[in-house]
């Protein structure tokens, strides 16, 4: 394949003992969607003994994973078979009393212990419990069945614009974390954002973003994205390139054709605004992008068919011109029809 996603090791490892140097705690580094674009089986593999656990969005990612990891994995979106989650040691997510009521169903008639974090929905309105009494009567439950609870967690929707929305949340987590009885060996754990940096109190701090190298001056970027040259045409003044007359020659020029478009991720939208690197110098795409391929200017570029294109090293500088945001950016490459490397 000429494309190819390159995983930065010591980047991704640098980064996640700085976060830990910041909070004091525990990691759970989120892989879902394919972390991040990163690759989840590279992802996990490198960084195991580094962190606590790893946190999924759906069962099929964490029984993709769990071979490849002693590390507790846990699901913090609904599951489609509980009793295969069980049986294969995954943890998850307890969404409600009537979730309980299922999983407890479940644990009678497989006699596995289920492995459950109470999601509390202190304010992010995606999942989780809010009431206090409906807290406790999962407790009572889940006590009467002989359950305990591993871990019970928040999400924070609104740390970097909403000071006080963000403190409400805290207390009602607060609240119902007291709820919790203290036989039970339960870890508590929050994640959003700048988590990691606000002197939060808790066992564990779920990250995403920042442990791929987004958020804070002192992280670096994990993923990088090359390619390759595999044509190059000469274009007369007048003519155009690429479709629907995307681009029209001022002048003679010389272009090159780089084989990846908006089915490998590159987004349409960046026509004629995307930059790339080509032997130390930035160059220009000229014409809409398309499926499969991108066309650039290097009319004052030594260069030719076979040399690396940098196509992305910072995905900050792209969801700028996106008008969109890293997490879009990186999760993108996940449709990249080439190879990733880790280097």
């Amino acid at each position: 394949m000429f494309s190819e996603i390159l995983i930065n090791k010591q980047n991704l490892i640098d980064n996640v003992l700085y976060l830990k140097s910041k909070c004091d705690a525990e990691l759970c580094v989120m892989v879902k969607a394919n972390a991040y674009g990163h690759g989840a089986k590279e992802v996990v593999t490198i960084l195991q003994d580094y962190v606590q656990c790893f946190g999924v969005s759906n069962q099929a990612e964490a029984l993709a994973l769990r071979s490849l990891t002693n590390r507790p994995i846990i699901v913090f979106g609904r599951c489609e078979n509980y009793f295969e989650c069980m049986a294969r040691g995954v943890n998850f997510a307890l969404l409600s009393l009537d979730h309980a009521k299922e999983i407890v169903s479940i644990y009678k008639s497989a006699h596995i212990k289920p492995q459950m974090h109470l999601c509390v929905n202190s304010g992010m309105n995606r999942y989780g419990v809010r009431d206090v009494g409906e807290c406790k009567k999962i407790i009572k439950l889940l006590k009467r069945n002989g359950l305990a609870l591993e871990g019970i967690y928040t999400h924070f929707s609104s740390l970097t614009t909403d000071e006080e929305y963000t403190k409400m949340q805290q207390e009602r987590f607060k609240e119902i974390c007291k709820l919790i009885p203290g036989e039970w060996d339960c870890i508590t754990h929050v994640g959003g954002g700048r988590s990691v940096f606000e002197g939060l109190k808790a066992d564990m701090f779920r990250v995403g973003l920042y442990a791929y190298g987004y958020g804070e001056e002192n992280l670096k970027p994990v993923m990088s994205v090359q390619s390759k040259i595999v044509d190059i045409q000469k274009v007369k003044k007048g003519e155009h390139v690429g479709y629907l007359c995307g681009y029209s020659a001022q002048e003679d020029m010389t272009i090159a054709t780089v084989p990846l478009g908006y089915g490998d991720g590159l987004p349409r939208k960046l026509s004629n605004a995307l930059e790339v690197d080509i032997n130390g110098q930035r160059v220009k795409n000229v014409g809409n992008i398309c499926m499969d391929a991108f066309m650039v200017d290097v009319s004052d570029v030594e260069c030719r068919i076979g040399d690396c294109v940098t196509v992305l090293h910072d995905a900050t500088a792209l969801s700028k011109l996106l008008q969109t945001t890293e997490y879009e950016v990186l999760t993108n490459m996940t449709k990249l029809r080439g190879t990733k490397k880790i280097i």
